[in-house]
């Protein structure tokens, strides 16, 4: 973020769409800046699944264990909002909706919002399921998981025929369309947006 300029400060709601490491495990390094460099006033919210609040401060307690014994703590009102079960919730003033997916045996959510008066949907990681087609229905930005760029058997992500299968309509109706979490750079897809690290995207 210090490298593309972008304040991390300006970050108001964080969403955790699941509690593996390469989703999570970022939480403590921006803690810590707000241990170390950055104090606030107005709350983080952090959004996510049951067990959040007690997995980010046990992770964080790992990460800086000294800091941790000497009381040190981050400099911003922390707010978890945790998801039990689909539903409509709200983090500060932002309302969002939370959808159970399918990614193996752990309490995955994707989640939509509006926001400048356009709908975003993220689907998080995520294997084939009814739920995406719900999550997705008429948003104009589809942040969409495309693990596998070609066809696989994995049930716990998409491959890139799930993709064209969930976001037909969206790309017929000029949404933008974002793939993130790729194993490989797949085919090109008509409508359909690869993701690169440090890039911005507009709508």
């Amino acid at each position: 973020m210090h490298r593309l300029g972008v304040d991390p400060k300006g970050i108001d709601v964080i969403f955790v769409s699941h509690l593996h490491a390469d989703h999570s495990f970022g939480l403590p390094f921006l803690l810590l800046e707000y241990c170390v460099r950055y104090e606030r006033r107005e709350p983080l919210y952090v959004v996510g699944p049951g067990g959040l609040e007690e997995s980010v401060m046990k992770v964080c307690e790992l990460a800086w264990p000294d800091m941790h014994a000497a009381g040190i703590r981050p400099r911003v009102p922390l707010r978890f909002v945790e998801v039990t079960e689909e539903g409509e919730y709200r983090a500060g003033n932002l309302a969002f909706t939370a959808i159970p997916m399918r990614h193996f045996d752990l309490d995955a959510l994707g989640y939509r919002f509006d926001y400048r008066e356009k709908t975003f949907a993220y689907t998080g990681d995520t294997g084939s399921c009814e739920q995406i087609s719900r999550l997705l229905a008429g948003v104009d930005v589809a942040i969409v998981e495309l693990t596998h760029p070609r066809t696989s058997d994995d049930p716990g992500h998409l491959d890139v025929e799930d993709v064209i299968h969930f976001t037909a309509e969206l790309r017929r109706e000029g949404a933008l369309v974002l793939a993130t979490h790729m194993s490989a750079t797949p085919p090109p897809v008509a409508g359909l947006t690869i993701c690169e690290d440090g890039e911005t995207y507009y709508v």
